[in-house]
């Protein structure tokens, strides 16, 4: 699809067919991170490119950069979460440069990826949004949690549990707390290492279907994290009480689990609500989202 007429530009078709978006990961491209040397030295010369001809710059902002690398022009976050500044923004560029459009440079992708697993693992996508809109909660927050299979063996009912309709039982502490770990919205990160205390993990699961060896068990699960919004730093209400209900259907002759759901039923942060989903991925659609 081209973009409109330049009077009424849409922001995203302004993107795709004058620019090239590009994001920068503080995680990657800081001094300390992860990304390639070169990656992170670019970043740093737009900085102080930028600063040195006194353009708008910041830790969260956009820069516009030439073909030729130049610095062109920076937009603050405030005033580019204003669709009306960010298209006056971005339209003086495009007649700055007497840009011509063409078609987008990258073909649309996830931009969240599920990790390398072994053909028996589990893969659960999680995904976490807080309701109270504006800034860091336009976007929701998505984490992969990966269950060996002695990990998502522990979601079944012991061998030695006879099995009837309202049997019940919980999912061990470590295993709880693996899947507790992650259940809060956005918030600031830099790296990928959990920095949750867990202080409360519970899900009991209580069979609700038994046809032949197929079986449903309903999950009631309750979490509370300490967790702060910043790396290092926050306050003394940083805690995400959720109230989770799902279901898992599994095999009792094989011993082997086909699917599991849940979502948040009440989830509050440091008094905003939030709402969160966590889903197993059948590998077929892991390959799928691969490519």
């Amino acid at each position: 699809m081209r973009a409109g007429p330049l009077s009424t530009p849409k922001i995203i078709d302004l993107l795709n067919h004058y620019f090239v978006p590009v994001t920068s990961s503080n995680e990657e491209a800081d001094d300390g991170g992860t990304g390639p040397p070169a990656e992170k030295a670019e970043r740093k010369r737009i900085y102080l490119d930028f600063y040195g001809k006194k353009l708008p710059l910041g830790d969260v902002n956009v820069y516009i950069v030439g073909p030729d690398r130049t610095s062109i022009g920076g937009l603050d976050i405030n005033s580019a979460n204003d669709p009306e500044k960010m298209a006056a923004f971005l339209m003086r560029i495009i007649t700055q440069l007497h840009t011509a459009p063409g078609p987008p440079a990258v073909k649309p992708h996830p931009q969240s990826v599920a990790p390398a697993s072994a053909a028996d693992a589990m893969v659960l996508h999680l995904v976490s949004r807080s309701m109270a809109g504006g800034s860091w909660h336009e976007f929701p927050a998505e984490n992969w949690i990966v269950l060996s299979r002695a990990e998502w063996t522990q979601l079944l009912p012991g061998e030695a549990l006879p099995l009837n309709l309202k049997t019940s039982w919980e999912i061990p502490r470590p295993m709880a707390v693996k899947l507790a770990e992650w259940v809060y919205p956005q918030n600031e990160e830099k790296t990928q290492v959990n920095r949750s205390r867990v202080d409360v993990a519970s899900f009991r699961l209580t069979l609700v279907t038994l046809e032949n060896a197929m079986s449903r068990a309903r999950i009631d699960g309750k979490v509370r994290l300490k967790h702060t919004f910043y790396p290092g730093g926050g306050g003394p209400d940083d805690f995400a009480d959720s109230e989770l209900v799902g279901f898992v259907d599994f095999d009792t002759a094989k011993r082997t689990v086909q699917g599991l759901r849940l979502v948040t039923n009440k989830a509050i942060y440091a008094g905003t609500e939030f709402r969160a989903s966590l889903v197993s991925m059948s590998r077929e659609t892991l390959d799928a989202l691969g490519k």
